[in-house]
């Protein structure tokens, strides 16, 4: 598969999205940004999941070692950047005096799968981290049985995932309990994107066109009852359910849009999509060294300015140093491993992600 340039600017303004969500928004104020109707943030991590369904069950090859391969793809992608992230924020939080979380929750955030523990994530924003974990699972279960490259099957699935939300959302009002309606939904969307790559590599038949304009209805009917089910109490996090649903509908809507319409490609997005994962990692333990070397305790201008510099010069020097290497280090190690399998270029995976929906 070609690199396709405009997936990885959607990216960058993805991350982009969401560290203004993170740094800019409390800062500006609910006044400033349509607050009660779009989540910038989750915006940008919904689309994460779905350019997530665009690129990895496509990076699975069966046969021998194909699972193997997509493992250690997988692992030194994620992991490296993830480590640096958590040890750096925990040195942040012990400079700036705030609370350490415990030895034991910092040695199950270290796995990656935390919340399957049911350990809280020691930066707020792992939470989508799990959910790609869960998707990678998803894929390489759908390859064993000879069915990922199934459009029919894949759609199926993606219904079924988007009635166990719904199903979910009904059960958290009746029980007013914090039920994780954004997992199966999100795996949801990522195998809708799996099925939209079809359209944007104008491979489309009649069935993915099916396919496709099913699911669309399916999330049109879907997601205001289950928003309104979920989010219909006051669960003290500020969750609106009309803002859940308009954000959801817009991203879909908005990400077709972006990758078959108005395709992106200038050079800073580009930029931005390659250090994306960083970004999105690192922001938030910048923005507790500006806090630190300003001397400022809570949010301010000059704080989220510099907070914002320091970022995006971070990630760059994190994915140079951090990402790139172990990306080279998986592709000879999977080079070795069958010398006579060609390489694909990869499209890098996010989380990237972004903020939780």
């Amino acid at each position: 598969m070609t690199r396709l340039g405009y997936l990885d600017a959607l990216r960058g303004i993805a991350a982009l999205l969401v560290v203004v969500c993170h740094l800019w928004q409390p800062l500006l104020g609910p006044g400033a940004l349509p607050y009660f109707w779009l989540d910038i943030g989750k915006l940008g991590v919904i689309w994460f999941f779905l350019l997530s369904g665009v690129v990895i069950p496509f990076s699975l090859h069966p046969g021998p070692g194909g699972a193997r391969r997509f493992i250690v793809s997988r692992v030194l992608r994620l992991y490296p950047a993830y480590w640096l992230s958590l040890a750096l924020y925990i040195s942040m939080l012990a400079l700036t005096g705030e609370t350490l979380p415990t030895w034991q929750r910092v040695v199950a955030n270290i796995t990656m799968l935390q919340a399957a523990m049911g350990v809280e994530d020691v930066m707020g924003l792992y939470w989508t981290l799990f959910i790609e974990w869960l998707f990678y699972a998803l894929c390489l279960g759908l390859m064993l049985i000879g069915r990922l490259r199934s459009t029919g099957f894949r759609a199926a699935c993606a219904l079924a995932l988007l009635a166990a939300a719904v199903g979910m959302g009904m059960m958290r009002m009746l029980l007013e309990r914090k039920l994780p309606v954004a997992l199966p939904l999100g795996l949801s969307l990522m195998l809708f994107g799996s099925i939209w790559r079809d359209c944007l590599l104008g491979q489309a038949d009649a069935q993915v066109r099916r396919c496709v304009k099913g699911l669309l209805l399916a999330y049109a009917v879907a997601l205001p009852p289950t928003f309104y089910a979920a989010y219909g109490f006051d669960a003290g996090n500020g969750e609106y359910w009309f803002r859940y649903c308009f954000t959801y509908l817009l991203a879909i809507s908005s990400f077709m849009l972006l990758t078959q319409r108005i395709r992106l490609h200038q050079p800073l997005l580009l930029w931005l999509g390659t250090i994306s994962y960083s970004l999105y990692l690192l922001h938030p333990s910048m923005e507790l060294l500006c806090r630190y070397l300003l001397g400022v305790p809570g949010r301010s201008l000059s704080v989220t300015l510099l907070a914002t510099a320091l970022s995006l010069l971070a990630a760059h020097v994190s994915y140079r140093l951090v990402e790139l290497p172990f990306i080279q280090l998986s592709k000879r190690l999977n080079a070795r491993a069958r010398p006579s399998a060609p390489l694909i270029p990869e499209l890098q995976v996010p989380y990237e992600n972004s903020n939780r929906p």
